[in-house]
């Protein structure tokens, strides 16, 4: 049984070219065979009869005619009788009439297939190379004038070697035209094709003996269609084996090409092996969105050709018919229910239907398929969750830049690239102004809303090799790369202050947030990550003491440094032992020179370092979270004391300045009625100071908290008049008792007209709502002279005396009452606190 040559025209084929050279080769060889044998004087004399011609023919045809088709990998197979044939025609018929009669068989058998010209001639012409070949392996081993085979070992062994040469020349000629078709080793395909045949030589070499020796023992031709049959039969199973098992083992090679963990890959990788597998004209895959967020659409060709799109309509095999496509759906299991997640349709070859094999094949296929996909979506959602996850451990979640992880990675690769260019690497430390105030009043959400609006800011201002992150609060971190010299880093920590200094829209209300900068830069000021960080810390701590400025490192702050992170440390040990104490300022009636009232401002009293001025160590008691307990110390102290003047018979009301976060506290009226309850002071003898910040929103904890306290009769008071974002809207809700215009408009007030049109025009405000007005920063006389002639009721500051404690304030106002001070008089009574010269530049500073 033979292969038979129906694979060249079987599949279109890009190398055309290759195999005409093929075809045409082989049927020249044919003729020239055909044409050498009769050249030759040997057998032509030898006639055969007309029945013999007639049989050979006939066994020919009728070999070319009972096929078995055998599909294995990427070609189909027509097995033949062709050997049996040619062997039996060398006994009936001499050389070289065998080359014109086997020829003439195939042509008469494929003519009634109604096969095409090309793929006759083909077929011919290598049937007619098989016959002069065996008939010269007969001739050349048994000799030409011993044809009788009966008992002739001799002659039964050339058939056998004519019956391999047959089987070898028809196995060559097939697989060059499939290493033609396909571009590949034409010795690779040969060993293929012998490795796949060689087991069918036997029986058909066997069979062809049997024809020739029964010939000539009478019963025994019996047995002949019996074993024909059998050997049939035989082949059957055996190319059904075969065959069963290239598609088990392409199966096997379908599933690890579609053992990706991408979508893509695993849908181009099945359209691209249903093809072969199935021998169809294309294989397309349709993907549901939830399988592939990119191409939906994948085909592959019968030419090798694979295509992608992104919908269905790009194709035109939606609307085949439906006896020419077999669609068979890509199901999974999601938990307790069956989902679809594609489709696979396969295009029939020739309007063929698929055969009984691959019909139980596909499901098996099509399953392979969906759990693939299905593993390669599942591997991107967790890859996605992975990306996602590495992302948010290297960004701030609030604004999107860099972590503090980021800046400290970056900034070592930065000082190591450095290193070896000698570049200037600097680190700029931003802190924001306001922000506790801003987030206490009106509320985390915009907070949250300011920080990003920064970050946006800063983010468009650095350059592409720079890297802005966010250390956490309102503190951000800008590494600068390629500086020259560390000078350069000034004018961009320029630009970053007036970026953050513009105003942020809030809900219609504009918020001014302004910062402070600190520099640090590589070499000079430090060679690690961990140096620069903290020394532009220093350095911007230095730049919030002046608010809204610029500092570079200097090394002779690192003790300063060091002093304050021992205090923060040292403060709730502090708070405990009431090391904090108050002194007071006088607060003077401008009308009469006396004492009626007095500002609470804490010191800390250090055990080692002695007593400690405000400005050392409250924004570290607002950056410790010990704000409420700081207040409770406070408020406890400055009550106590009032309640002691009281007693005395002294009418000295004490005022306490408390924090946004402070009047946050729904529970602070309780707490200050306990506090006035226990040490028997009226209400009216204590005054609350509120900043204008706390007053920026219509926040309905402040307003309850400032309502209690009106209700238990505690006066209000709003310091720093001015400044800040206060509207007239809130005086006329809240009834406040007095207001404070801030130091600024008063010491500017006697130099610029502006100003002094300012404390003219508060002061006729908060007298026409009934408002008591206090001005701050009273250095001079001349101040006193300017506020006596606006009117303004209360004065207090370093031209009335330096704060001191509660017996010196007691002592002063008890000398006041035993000796009157006369109306008008232009200079502080002698008996007025500590009196200061006009150049004292030293600041009230706030209880807080």
């Amino acid at each position: 049984m033979t292969e038979n040559s129906a694979a060249p025209s079987a599949r279109p084929s890009p190398s055309k070219r290759r195999l005409y050279s093929v075809v045409v080769t082989v049927i020249a060889l044919g003729a020239v065979s055909i044409g050498a044998t009769w050249l030759l004087p040997e057998g032509r004399h030898q006639i055969p009869s007309l029945w013999a011609i007639a049989l050979t023919v006939g066994l020919t045809a009728l070999s070319d005619t009972a096929v078995m088709h055998l599909r294995y990998g990427r070609e189909n197979y027509t097995l033949t009788w062709s050997e049996a044939a040619i062997v039996v025609g060398l006994v009936l018929t001499p050389w070289p009439w065998i080359g014109l009669a086997c020829p003439l068989g195939v042509m008469i058998a494929q003519l009634a297939a109604r096969r095409d010209a090309l793929k006759i001639a083909f077929n011919a012409a290598t049937v007619a190379i098989e016959a002069v070949v065996a008939s010269a392996c007969v001739s050349f081993i048994a000799g030409s004038d011993d044809r009788d085979a009966a008992g002739n070992v001799r002659f039964g062994i050339a058939l056998a070697v004519a019956s391999v040469a047959v089987f070898v020349c028809n196995t060559v000629s097939v697989s060059a035209v499939i290493a033609a078709v396909q571009g590949l080793p034409v010795l690779a395909v040969v060993r293929a094709g012998f490795a796949l045949k060689v087991g069918l030589l036997l029986g058909n070499t066997t069979v062809a003996l049997l024809l020739v020796y029964a010939s000539w023992q009478g019963s025994a031709v019996v047995l002949i269609p019996f074993c024909i049959v059998v050997l049939f039969l035989a082949y059957r199973g055996y190319h059904g084996a075969l065959e069963e098992g290239d598609v088990w083992r392409q199966l096997d090679a379908a599933a690890k090409e579609l053992t990706h963990l991408d979508a893509a890959t695993v849908a181009a990788a099945a359209v691209a092996r249903a093809v072969p597998l199935f021998n169809v004209e294309f294989a397309e895959l349709a993907l549901s969105h939830q399988s592939l967020d990119t191409a939906r659409v994948f085909r592959h060709h019968r030419d090798g050709t694979t295509t992608v799109a992104h919908d269905l309509g790009s194709f035109a095999t939606r609307d085949l018919p439906a006896d020419t496509v077999v669609d068979v759906p890509l199901d999974v299991l999601t938990g307790s229910r069956t989902t679809t997640i594609g489709l696979l349709r396969l295009g029939l070859l020739d309007g063929q239907p698929l055969s009984a094999r691959h019909e139980r094949v596909v499901p098996t296929f099509a399953h392979s398929v969906a759990a693939s996909l299905q593993n390669a979506r599942l591997y991107s959602e967790m890859r996605y969750q992975a990306d996602r996850s590495a992302y948010e451990a290297t960004r701030d979640s609030l604004t999107g830049i860099a972590n503090r992880k980021v800046l400290h990675t970056r900034a070592e690769m930065a000082l190591a690239a450095a290193a070896k260019t000698d570049e200037v690497v600097g680190l700029l430390l931003v802190d924001l102004d306001h922000f506790k105030e801003i987030n206490d009043t009106l509320g985390h959400h915009a907070g949250d809303m300011v920080l990003c609006k920064v970050a946006e800011r800063l983010s468009d201002l650095i350059g592409d090799d720079d890297l802005l992150a966010r250390l956490g609060g309102d503190e951000f971190a800008v590494l600068l790369r390629g500086l020259t010299e560390p000078a350069e880093a000034e004018p961009i920590a320029a630009r970053v202050l007036a970026a953050v200094g513009e105003i942020v829209d809030y809900e219609g209300l504009g918020l001014t947030i302004g910062g402070s900068v600190g520099i640090a830069c590589y070499p000079d000021d430090g060679a690690t990550a961990e140096d620069l960080l903290r020394r532009a810390d220093m350095a911007m701590y230095q730049a919030k003491a002046a608010r809204g400025s610029i500092a570079r490192y200097r090394s002779d702050l690192d003790d300063h440094s060091v002093r304050r992170i021992t205090l923060a440390a040292e403060l709730r040990n502090a708070i405990a032992e009431r090391q904090f104490l108050l002194h007071y300022q006088p607060q003077v009636d401008l009308a009469t020179y006396r004492v009626i009232g007095a500002e609470a401002l804490a010191r800390w009293n250090h055990p080692t370092r002695g007593l400690l001025a405000p400005g050392e160590f409250i924004d570290l008691v607002d950056r410790s979270g010990l704000t409420q307990r700081f207040a409770h110390t406070v408020l406890e102290q400055a009550i106590e004391q009032a309640a002691a003047w009281y007693a005395d018979g002294l009418t000295v009301p004490v005022s306490v300045n408390l924090s946004a976060r402070n009047l946050l506290d729904l529970e602070l009226a309780d707490e200050i009625a306990e506090l006035l309850a226990r040490f028997g002071l009226p209400a009216d003898r204590l005054v609350v100071e509120l900043t204008e910040t706390t007053m920026i929103t219509d926040a309905e904890a402040v307003e309850t908290v400032l309502g209690q306290l009106r209700r238990i009769g505690v006066q209000l008071s709003v310091d720093d008049f001015g400044t800040g974002y206060s509207s007239l809207a809130f005086l006329q809700r809240i009834a406040v008792n007095e207001i404070k215009i801030d130091k600024s408009f008063v010491i500017a007030m006697t130099r610029a007209e502006s100003d002094a049109a300012i404390v003219r025009a508060t002061i006729e405000l908060a007298h026409g709502l009934g408002i008591r007005v206090v001005a701050e920063g009273v250095e001079t006389q001349t101040h006193v002279d300017a506020l006596q002639a606006f009117g303004c009721d209360v004065a207090q500051g370093w031209h009335f005396g330096r704060p001191g404690s509660g017996t010196l304030i007691a002592e002063a106002v008890r000398r006041q009452a035993a000796r009157a001070t006369r109306p008008g008089r232009r200079s502080p009574h002698p008996l007025a606190l500590g009196h200061r010269s006009s150049e004292s530049t030293d600041q009230t500073l706030p209880a807080r």
